[in-house]
């Protein structure tokens, strides 16, 4: 294995039975790990999503889930705990606590809410199929929710600061992650090169030809600009 390589797609975790599917993938440490491209590792997690659906459409088609989702979680030391592994290149021996993790739902559906919550990074990744593939799998349906790619992080749970920062200080410049980077939904302004609104406006809209038109489109938290932009491109 190279150094500072970490094989968290070699073996992860599936839960699964007659009504749940769950894919966890364990990203490793934080202190451990340098300098790691988090989008790297999400991308890799949401092909494996990918893959996932589209063999159970093969191979179960008649199958649906009450639950499904993927998570991706990492540990994260403490200032202190760091400063202990860096002296002593280990960790104290009751490293990790239970708040030494930081988390992505990258997609996630439970039938009470009979809604799928949808990360910017798994629309941008996916092929335009898998969304639809997913929604005739899961049971009971009716809204897809997309929002900002964003972690829940343990150690900092109150701090809106870390929680909603695309490049959180602690993780680039005290851990030294200098490639972390949260990637945002963009639907009011231009940020890629291509397409009629260069954002995921046009990702949207293509995703949307494949899935079934009574399943409703929304933005987890959007504001009144970004509704407007959402209802002019006609995903409302």
């Amino acid at each position: 294995m190279k150094k500072n390589k970490y094989p968290i797609f070699d073996d992860f975790d599936i839960e699964i039975n007659k009504k749940k599917a769950i894919l966890h993938f364990n990203g490793g440490d934080l202190g451990e790990r340098k300098n790691i491209d988090n989008n790297e590792d999400i991308s890799t997690a949401d092909q494996k999503i990918s893959d996932f659906i589209v063999e159970h459409n093969l191979t179960n088609n008649g199958k649906k889930f009450d639950s499904f989702g993927c998570l991706l979680s990492y540990t994260i030391p403490n200032h202190d705990q760091y400063t202990f592994y860096l002296k002593n290149k280990k960790y104290e021996a009751d490293y990790p606590y239970e708040e030494n993790y930081l988390r992505y739902d990258l997609i996630h559906y439970y039938k009470k809410s009979k809604t799928l919550t949808v990360s910017s990074t798994f629309l941008e990744d996916a092929e335009p199929h898998t969304l639809s593939l997913i929604t005739e799998h899961l049971v009971s349906i009716n809204k897809i929710e997309f929002f900002p790619t964003i972690s829940d992080c343990d150690l900092f749970p109150d701090s809106d600061d870390f929680q909603s920062d695309q490049c959180p200080k602690y993780i680039t410049n005290f851990l030294g992650h200098k490639k972390w980077f949260n990637q945002g939904l963009y639907i009011d302004e231009p940020i890629f090169d291509d397409g009629k609104f260069k954002n995921h406006l046009d990702v949207l809209i293509e995703a949307r030809k494949f899935i079934d038109p009574k399943i409703k489109f929304e933005i987890q938290g959007a504001t009144e600009k970004e509704k407007k932009s959402f209802e002019y491109a006609g995903l409302y």
